[in-house]
């Protein structure tokens, strides 16, 4: 399996920023327009429902995560990839960034047909993951767990970003993710609330804990650092409103809006996941040094 790039430790002074894979001189002069590690964006996969070879359907979002043992597992929610008979959606397939432009199609059957396994989904969660394998020539990257926050230290007010492709908005070509910006609206055994807007497309896109200023050198801050995994968002929480007949008094016609309000899965439910018992023991049979290829 090729090796797939990982983050390393951004840090931002004053003066200048270090990048992830290009460390920039700090006599160099740098002009930037966010403090956010752009290398977050090609951790994110659109999940699509292939028409033919050349067409496809959005489905949702997924993103990849490094597994201890340096495979790498596509996560996205359940309902993205399970349909109401509570069975796999045939005819899935992955679209890639290709270095230097355009895009790549992988059909589902292709990593299967290479050893790569199925779907595994949670249960108590709207979680699922599989193992993939990509091309040396993709524009990817893969999130290790040191990366993940920890449920109990995700706090309200917290600045997140959503990553994803909402409303299918994506291009044929180098289709970077839509990112969307809000804050964690509430935080506790319950569960991740973000006050964000998500749409259908979103469900499946990582949510990432982005530092308003990242400091570095001789400051110092109690806020964490660096962006991190939050979690996965799955849907959205609707505002409900009846229309109530002015004769018979009784509701007619329910009024669906998005509240701005979107659920998330946590980093730790992630975790549950990619560490179960059979997912760990079909990893240890995963063939070496395999190379997808498109259809």
């Amino acid at each position: 399996m090729r090796s797939i790039a990982r983050f390393g430790t951004c840090v931002l002074c004053v003066l200048g920023v270090l990048l992830w894979v290009a460390p920039v001189s700090m006599a160099q002069e740098v002009s930037r327009t966010s403090f956010f590690n752009q290398k977050w964006l090609d951790t994110v996969v659109s999940i699509e429902i292939a028409k033919n070879d050349t067409d496809a359907m959005a489905a949702g979002t997924g993103f990849l995560v490094l597994t201890e043992n340096k495979h790498i597992l596509l996560i996205t929610a359940k309902h993205v990839v399970v349909n109401e008979e509570r069975e796999i959606r045939k005819n899935m397939a992955y679209r890639f960034n290709i270095q230097g432009g355009d895009s790549m199609l992988i059909p589902d059957a292709n990593m299967e047909s290479k050893g790569l396994g199925r779907w595994y989904v949670s249960g108590p969660h709207d979680l699922a993951c599989r193992f993939v394998s990509i091309k040396g020539n993709f524009e990817a990257t893969a999130i290790p767990q040191s990366l993940f926050l920890a449920r109990h230290e995700v706090q309200a007010g917290a600045p997140i970003m959503i990553l994803g492709f909402p409303l299918g908005l994506r291009s044929l070509g180098n289709s970077k993710a839509i990112a969307r910006g809000g804050m964690v609206a509430r935080s506790d055994e319950t569960g991740i609330i973000a006050d964000a807007f998500v749409f259908p497309g979103n469900s499946g896109g990582p949510v990432l804990y982005t530092p308003y200023l990242k400091v570095g050198g001789p400051l110092t801050t109690p806020v964490i650092n660096e962006e991190r995994l939050v979690g996965l968002v799955y849907g959205l929480i609707p505002y409900l409103e009846p229309a109530i007949s002015e004769m018979t008094k009784r509701r007619r016609v329910i009024f669906e809006e998005n509240s701005g309000l979107s659920r998330v899965v946590p980093a730790d439910a992630i975790l549950e996941l990619i560490t179960r018992d059979d997912v760990l023991d079909f990893e240890t049979t995963i063939p070496e040094n395999i190379d997808i290829e498109g259809p």
